[in-house]
């Protein structure tokens, strides 16, 4: 059994619910067989159009099927994307995603890239690049979002089973069981009966692949807490 990835991006507008919501319901249309489901931050600049932070999503999950099978996805994402918006796809098994994508993946981190080298990099690396509407921008995104994520060393993770149904107050197995691996900062070392208190929000870091949440410690809560802490002004993804 293979992890095939889904990338998308440009989904969303002003007024709807962004990229990030998409990608977890497109998840839900998976089924079981999902992994978890990752957004990945791209260059943030003026010659850039962007809805709100430049962010695409992935997601993972085990299949035994062509990828031709998963023309499922492309549909949902072309009936679900927002009015106005520029919705892209990208299809491909994760060990098939060449270092030609990864590259194009960490580029579009830096630079401002072109659709067209995209569909380019797509084609020369024979993975499935769809545009789904609008001018297609959200191409460059779904196909950066697959290199980063097949890396695994950029990102973090929206969704994961079991995540979004955490206590507020957990322990560290808790965290055991849904493979997230608690990462303790600062001089305090950790004892087993803990407490860890998730703020109602755990988005891990994709870190070797992995799903690893960075902690510390809080005297006056008595408790682990994330370190990656919801804001105000946290992305509309996620």
């Amino acid at each position: 059994m293979s992890v095939v990835l889904i990338g998308i991006d440009d989904t969303d507008n002003e007024h709807s619910p962004g990229t990030g919501s998409l990608a977890r319901r497109l998840s839900q249309e998976c089924g079981n067989r999902v992994l978890g489901v990752t957004r990945h931050q791209f260059l943030v600049h003026p010659a850039i159009p962007y809805t709100s932070h430049n962010s695409g999503a992935c997601v993972a999950l085990e299949f035994t099927g062509d990828i031709s099978d998963l023309g499922f996805a492309l549909e949902f994402v072309a009936n679900c994307a927002a009015d106005g918006s520029d919705p892209g796809v990208c299809i491909a098994r994760m060990d098939e995603v060449s270092k030609a994508v990864i590259g194009f993946a960490r580029k579009a981190t830096e630079q401002v890239v072109e659709m067209s080298e995209a569909f380019e990099t797509a084609r020369s690396e024979s993975m499935l690049l769809c545009g789904l509407g609008g001018t297609c921008l959200g191409v460059i995104g779904a196909l950066g979002s697959v290199g980063l994520r097949s890396e695994g060393m950029s990102g973090r993770f929206i969704d994961l089973p079991g995540l979004r149904e955490l206590d507020d107050c957990v322990t560290l197995e808790a965290y055991d069981r849904i493979g997230v691996i608690v990462e303790h900062t600062g001089q305090r070392e950790p004892c087993s009966d803990d407490r860890y208190l998730t703020g109602g929000w755990v988005r891990p870091r994709l870190v070797g692949g992995r799903a690893v949440l960075p902690v510390e410690w809080r005297k006056q809560e008595n408790a682990w807490i994330c370190v990656d802490r919801k804001t105000n002004k946290a992305e509309k993804s996620v």
